[in-house]
């Protein structure tokens, strides 16, 4: 079941927050990444570089989280 990810990104000096269902913290960031460089019409490889752990310059928390609950039939 996938979580809801919040990411802030300090991108070209602006703090953009997005928000992503996925699986992983890893697969929220690449998600992020690829909706980054479509809406700036880069390839996907320039933001993930910009964004690859190096810099202190963009953070993925989880926002929500879903667990399955137990099926309590009588």
């Amino acid at each position: 079941m996938k979580n809801l990810f919040r990411g802030v990104f300090n991108y070209h000096q602006t703090a953009i927050v997005l928000y992503r269902y996925a699986n992983s913290k890893r697969q929220a960031w690449l998600v992020m990444c690829r909706f980054l460089a479509e809406k700036d019409g880069v390839h996907p490889s320039v933001v993930m570089g910009l964004f690859d752990g190096i810099q202190d310059n963009y953070e993925i928390t989880i926002e929500t989280e879903w667990k399955e609950a137990e099926d309590e039939r009588p």
